[in-house]
């Protein structure tokens, strides 16, 4: 039996154990922790549509170790928040029902759980983890809606999107259509401070009238930040100091009312010199970072501002803008940023307003500015083509490889389980050699690092399979360009699948291939660890393979493409690929001609 500490994905208190046999499957142990949910945090017969199998489950692990109880992100999960790191890990790889407890603990070459661990993040679909103190909240807001400001914020349709950088300074002044409730010691803090009457017209356009008795825990959490908050900050302060105002201030209030998320500090999380936003926010269940912040502890606000711009890509082509703001220290300036029309992919940035944190009329004018800001982000990022990746965002494989994402690379970090110094030298040569030879449609090699055991790659595809006949012949055309190319220097990809191929960015229909991680010089001697059901059958039957591995996986590919009205052509392409015996199937070049044909048709 093992001990499993499970923790529910953002309900506060929620840590419970379970105990389970190693030879159990996961979906076995979906049972448990539904039991254990059913039992502790839901009541009644509400959620009796609920099947354990909606649940999903993700290791609690960095590299090859679990997350301890004093880690950050399970410190925050106790508070019922989602750190980037629990993110990240939400975000990557599911646990599979299929497997067995012990098969995923000796994939991801973890140790035995132990006590002060956390082993398992759970999700459960939406309105179901609510437990007890949660619900009676729900209840007090459908009697008397105190936090009713927070839905008209997220429920309001801005009709047309402000043109100018003035037409965004007024929408940014608008008074709120549903107003703040305040308590009364607030209200006295406010009142005490608006003397000269400076604070009158702020406070017309925030709040209620009349204070309240009480408050909602929300909206009381909110306002004693804005209005009375924890002090920050004095000329030797660094970032750090600064990182509770500005998160509270900014971050978890856009969360809060624009139900997206946020990561902060992606640049602190990687050795590998990528440049990210400090702070990136996405709205709901978008990829876009449409929010994104630079911060700094000192120093000039044009410093942050220019961050903000320089080295972002311009990927936003539909949109006016996307939105940032930069600070230092108290001063915080919230911007538009655009396409710059001077540069093919750069852009620009506007200067909105800037905003004084250090005393409360600024306070007030940001938080102001900030819900009128958040009302903006739904017709933009609709404007946007979807990213199938989060954008700066990491993502880590089942078998621990991270993938983290920039403006115009992609950096892979092996961890310490995986001979990276073999995979980063054969990277190294397959990719000279690929290079040497014109071989097309291929990523690049930008950089590596054996001591860092990472690779970084470009260009950042979007991971697009093809969605009709046309595309299908596109993407097979310049896949097996690359294969002709590739295989007359005897070399093979040797993991095709459409995971492994995407497009290229602002080219339309045009793919390339990526994760030569397998790649090889044919002939190669048989392998052991890649999967049999989407791999060429000698590959792990035979003492060695060739060229034609990659053959039996375009037939692979036609085989798992998302439709399959295929012409009658692509249908024999597929079983001639497909053989059993290597010397029976065709060539690429072959397939080639056949391909090029049918779209000249």
């Amino acid at each position: 039996m093992v001990k499993l500490f499970c923790a529910i994905v953002g309900v506060a208190g929620s840590a419970f154990e379970v105990d389970i046999d190693e030879a159990a499957s996961v979906s076995a142990l979906k049972e448990v922790i539904w039991g254990k949910i059913k039992e502790k945090f839901i009541h009644g017969d509400k959620f009796r549509s609920v099947v354990a199998s909606d649940l999903k489950l993700s290791l609690a692990k960095k590299g090859g170790a679990w997350l301890q109880d004093d880690d950050p992100g399970v410190v925050e999960l106790e508070e019922g928040r989602i750190h980037p790191d629990v993110q990240t890990l939400i975000d990557g790889d599911k646990m599979k029902a299929t497997w067995k407890i012990k098969d995923v603990l000796d994939a991801n070459h973890l140790p035995t759980p132990q006590s002060r661990q956390v082993h398992v993040l759970v999700e459960v679909p939406e309105g179901v983890s609510a437990p007890e103190n949660i619900r009676k909240r729900k209840r007090m807001e459908d009697e008397d809606a105190p936090d009713a400001w927070i839905k008209a914020i997220k429920d309001e349709q801005v009709a047309a999107l402000p043109a100018t950088c003035e037409d965004l300074k007024e929408h940014l002044k608008r008074p709120l259509h549903v107003k703040v409730p305040v308590n009364d010691r607030l209200f006295q803090i406010m009142l005490s401070k608006n003397t000269t009457g400076e604070l009158s017209s702020i406070l017309d356009k925030l709040f209620e009238p009349e204070p309240r008795k009480t408050l909602s825990d929300i909206t009381a959490g909110v306002l004693r930040d804005v209005i009375d908050p924890l002090g920050s900050g004095s000329e030797l302060a660094t970032e750090d100091t600064y990182h509770h105002l500005w998160d509270s201030l900014i971050a978890m209030l856009l969360r809060l009312v624009s139900n997206g998320n946020f990561r902060r500090n992606t640049n602190a999380s990687t050795s590998t010199g990528l440049y990210r936003p400090d702070l990136c926010f996405y709205y709901k269940n978008s990829n876009i970072c449409v929010f994104r912040g630079e911060e700094k502890a000192s120093g000039e606000l044009q410093v942050p501002v220019k961050e903000l711009h320089e080295k972002l890509t311009w990927r936003y082509d539909a949109a006016p803008y996307v939105f940032g703001y930069a600070a230092v220290g108290l001063q915080v300036c919230l911007v538009a940023i655009r396409k710059d029309e001077m540069t093919e992919r750069g852009a620009k940035v506007e200067m909105i307003e800037t905003y004084d944190l250090g005393d409360l009329h600024g306070r007030l004018s940001f938080f102001l500015a900030l819900l009128n800001f958040s009302t903006l982000f739904r017709p933009v990022v609709d404007l946007i083509q979807p990213l199938d990746i989060l954008e700066y965002g990491t993502i880590e494989r089942g078998n621990g490889v991270q993938i983290s994402f920039a403006e115009d690379c992609v950096v892979k970090t092996y961890p310490l389980s995986m001979p990276s110094d073999d995979i980063i030298r054969n990277l190294r040569e397959l990719h000279r050699q690929m290079k040497k030879h014109s071989v097309p449609n291929v990523v690049e090699l930008k950089k590596t690092n054996m001591k860092k055991k990472y690779v970084k790659l470009a260009p950042v595809g979007r991971l697009s399979p093809p969605e009709n006949v046309r595309q299908l012949l596109t993407a097979l055309r310049d896949i097996l360009k690359a294969l002709v190319a590739l295989h007359a220097i005897n070399m093979m990809h040797r993991d095709l699948r459409w995971e492994n191929v995407l497009k290229y960015p602002g080219e339309g229909n045009k793919w390339f291939l990526i994760d030569f991680d397998e790649g090889a010089s044919s002939p190669a001697a048989k392998v052991n660890h890649l999967k049999a059901e989407s791999h060429a059958p000698e590959l792990l039957l035979s003492s060695s393979h060739t060229v034609k591995v990659d053959i039996w996986s375009v037939g692979f590919l036609l085989k798992t493409s998302p439709f399959q009205d295929f012409p009658s052509e692509l249908e024999s392409m597929k079983a001639q690929c497909l053989q059993t015996c290597p010397s029976s199937r065709p060539t690429a070049k072959s397939l080639l001609d056949v391909i090029e044909s049918l779209i000249e048709c």
